[in-house]
């Protein structure tokens, strides 16, 4: 008995060193698995860093690159040139064309003289189309002259008077149809103030003057005109005359409300005959007219005072030529004249 525990210690003092070795030899293997680990873990710390200088490059390179796109989509567009608030109002202006301004319960959106103006009343949206003038126009002269005139004319033996010496009596005319139609480009302004100024304009002029009588005109070896009687039935008889004018005048405007005026202009006119004749139309069956082209030694150049009144685009106007219709010793001293109503084009 004594022998086999002996034999056992013997075998365990033989088998548990060598375990023991065992255990530190896989110690050993396991503190060079470590320091190799060690020797690696660097590239583990350097992951994280890596990432983080990632990130940090992405976050430099990304937004700069954002804001230079911002800045370069300014330029392009040049937006906001300026912006206000004043109170719950704020107004965005983009150049000199597009305005946006909000209210908060109303939106205005205006491109140059055309606008929207948007309006909300609780569930309720109201949208308008407006058109506004240019702030520069309130502060500039604009005058009154082109457009189309429409009147009567007629002329006498005085500057001053509607009157026909008893002398000229055959050239006596029919006022009721005689007439005259002008028709004038837009005017020229000059100002000297908001509301006054000097406008000139081109036009043409059309003046029928009827005969009360059954005459006609005609011109003799000399040039001098007289009145010939006509002896088949005449329903008209009358002398046509074309000229073109140059009227310039001196114009007061009278503000009445926000853009509305009375406006009152005097000055002079000069013309120059462009073309003239006579028309006689028969009373008998059928059309049976006659024409007579002849300068009936009118006077080439004309000129005299003009004036007018009115309201906005509608006037009146009068004209009175301070030359004579004929030219001297070649016709009776008459001095046309001219009064109707005109309507502006060029408010």
């Amino acid at each position: 008995m004594k022998r086999i525990a002996l034999t056992l210690i013997i075998a365990l003092s033989l088998i548990l060193p060598s375990n023991a070795q065992e255990k530190d030899e896989k110690l050993r293997a396991l503190e060079d698995l470590e320091q190799k680990a060690e020797a690696t873990t660097p590239q583990d710390t350097v992951i994280p860093v890596e990432i983080d200088t990632l990130i940090t490059v992405e976050e430099d390179v990304v937004i700069p690159v954002e804001v230079d796109t911002l800045i370069a989509v300014e330029e392009d567009i040049d937006i906001p040139d300026e912006e206000s608030y004043a109170g719950d109002t704020s107004r965005v202006k983009i150049g000199d064309i597009v305005v946006v301004e909000d209210t908060g319960d109303e939106t205005i959106i205006r491109i140059g003289h055309k606008g929207i103006r948007i309006t909300e009343d609780g569930d309720d949206t109201e949208i308008d189309f407006e058109e506004y003038s240019d702030d520069r126009d309130k502060d500039r002269f604009r005058g009154h002259l082109g457009g189309i005139e429409f009147g009567f004319n007629g002329y006498s033996s005085d500057r001053w008077n509607t009157f026909v010496d008893p002398a000229d009596a055959d050239y006596n005319l029919n006022t009721s149809r005689s007439n005259n139609f002008n028709l004038v480009t837009p005017c020229i302004n000059l100002g000297f103030s908001p509301h006054f100024g000097l406008v000139a304009a081109l036009g043409l002029n059309w003046n029928e003057y009827y005969f009360d009588k059954d005459i006609t005109l005609v011109t003799n070896e000399d040039g001098v005109v007289h009145p010939v009687p006509i002896e088949n039935p005449v329903d008209k008889s009358k002398l046509l005359t074309t000229y073109a004018t140059l009227p310039v005048m001196l114009e007061w405007q009278i503000p009445v409300s926000h853009n509305s005026a009375i406006n009152i202009g005097a000055g002079v006119t000069g013309a120059i005959k462009l073309g003239s004749h006579t028309k006689i139309k028969y009373d008998m069956e059928g059309d049976h007219k006659e024409k007579n082209h002849d300068d009936f030694s009118l006077n080439l150049l004309r000129w005299g005072a003009t004036a007018r009144v009115g309201y906005e685009m509608f006037q009146v106007y009068g004209t009175w030529y301070l030359s004579p219709m004929f030219e001297q010793d070649k016709g009776p001293e008459l001095y046309p004249f001219e009064v109707g109503i005109s309507l502006t084009i060029n408010n």
